[in-house]
């Protein structure tokens, strides 16, 4: 490969091993990819001094913080739209819709039991959140997994707060016979993605905010059934229009609000609560 020219530098780096055969589909993502670089730099006629402002911020997103403890890599890609459009693509449009995991969840989640709180947060608005899990023909599927996580009433996960103890807002779940599921946690509130990092500077450099609309994260696994993982966001949140990760879909609850005194009685409540209802509904693993 001598002479390496501005016409040729592509080609020779896509021809530069098996050409495939050793990963056919390897090689066609990396095929595309190098094409698609390459056009971005000749477009915008990067710099070195931009390039290399390109590595540290790469490598600065990779380093572990106290904010996210696995790097910021996964959030770049939310921020960017990526996670959002690679879920739109395989997202089948049968069953309830796949969203983001996100960069906070932590597996083996508390085992808890029906009717369960989530978590501890005195100063939070109670709310009892219930449904069923069905499959495409409405019927139950018991034994179904939820596992849930959610930030507390000031829009914090238990592994960014230490005033939290861990796995608090985090739960497992499984539903009975007629496919139920029922926890009480409170009305999680929207918050700022971790912004002190490196993808925090590139959303103020843009004008961009950090904000994410009120959420709540579940995963859902059934035996022969297609494992789910999405997210519910609650209705008047005010940045349902412009979440920072673009996640905003269709699966948007209502809140009801009771602050009858008999209702506060009958839930063992002191305050006004909320109580609203999901239904998830899974897809058969054979689709």
């Amino acid at each position: 490969m001598q002479n390496i020219t501005l016409d040729t530098i592509t080609e020779a780096v896509i021809n530069h091993g098996d050409r495939g055969k050793s990963h056919p589909r390897l090689y066609e993502i990396y095929t595309s990819l190098v094409r698609y670089l390459h056009d971005f730099v000749r477009e915008v006629k990067l710099t070195e001094s931009e390039l290399q402002q390109g590595r540290n911020f790469l490598n600065q997103a990779s380093h572990h913080t106290q904010e996210i403890p696995s790097g910021e890599i996964h959030l770049l890609t939310d921020l960017l739209g990526i996670s959002e459009l690679v879920e739109l693509l395989n997202d089948a449009h049968r069953g309830t819709e796949s969203n983001l995991e996100g960069p906070l969840y932590v597996p083996n989640a508390p085992e808890r039991q029906m009717g369960d709180r989530l978590g501890i947060d005195p100063e939070g608005d109670t709310l009892f959140l219930s449904g069923r899990v069905l499959d495409l023909n409405g019927q139950p599927i018991a034994n179904a997994l939820i596992d849930v996580w959610q930030p507390n009433s000031k829009g914090l996960y238990d592994i960014q707060d230490p005033s939290q103890p861990l796995g608090n807002f985090r739960g497992r779940f499984k539903t009975n016979k007629s496919g139920t599921y029922r926890f009480e946690t409170v009305v999680p509130l929207g918050y700022k993605v971790p912004s002190s990092g490196p993808c925090g500077e590139v959303l103020r450099l843009l004008g961009r905010h950090p904000w994410r609309g009120a959420h709540i994260h579940f995963k859902l696994n059934a035996p022969e059934y297609t494992p789910l993982t999405t997210q519910t966001f609650i209705a008047g949140d005010p940045h349902l229009d412009s979440d920072t990760t673009f996640a905003v879909r269709s699966a948007i609850v209502q809140l009801q609000k009771h602050e009858a005194l008999d209702e506060l009685k009958a839930h063992n409540q002191s305050k006004p609560f909320y109580t609203t209802e999901f239904d998830f509904v899974l897809k058969p693993a054979t689709l």
